[in-house]
């Protein structure tokens, strides 16, 4: 279902930039919002349950976007606050797994990774948070189609992992 949210996600950017930012499509964006909106509906259909996780995604970083766009805060800085305000629940949580024996941190390679990793992702979120104020909401929209395609085509030719007819309707659209 989170691979599902990552093409739901545009579609409700989309309508949030329409809704909140009176942003406007002309006729060849609406063809590819109305292929994009069949290749999802399909899907959903196909994975014959309600797409809770895949919504809660979509609307989360959808959100996010709309956010991003209408604050009036450098990339950075609102990143920062960012870290501020969500670092102590995630410190609590950690403390806890710890507390639990759920959690073990070691000087190893793994625990190196994973460390850095976290780092890591910071760079991708204060380049959208920086593009998103320079273009329309409705292009960044487009654009997030590039990664959840890219990983889908690993998926298959670099990981070998099951595809099937379905996937493939859904991919044409």
């Amino acid at each position: 279902q989170s691979s599902l949210g990552y093409y739901i996600n545009p579609l409700v950017s989309i309508v949030l930039a329409l809704i909140f930012l009176k942003e406007r499509f002309n006729k060849f964006e609406w063809l590819a919002i109305i292929f994009a909106l069949v290749g999802v509906l399909y899907m959903t259909i196909k994975i014959g349950e309600f797409p809770f996780i895949s919504l809660l995604l979509a609307f989360s970083f959808g959100i996010y976007g709309l956010l991003k766009k209408i604050v009036h805060i450098d990339a950075i800085s609102s990143i920062t606050i960012e870290c501020i305000v969500t670092a102590p629940a995630g410190l609590i949580y950690v403390i806890y797994l710890w507390q639990q024996q759920h959690i073990t941190f070691g000087l190893n390679i793994s625990s190196f990774w994973l460390l850095f990793s976290g780092a890591i992702t910071a760079i991708p979120l204060i380049l959208f948070s920086a593009g998103a104020k320079r273009i329309p909401l409705s292009l960044t929209c487009f654009i997030q189609y590039v990664g959840p395609t890219i990983m889908f085509i690993l998926g298959i030719f670099v990981f070998k992992e099951p595809f099937n007819t379905d996937q493939l309707i859904t991919f044409i659209f």
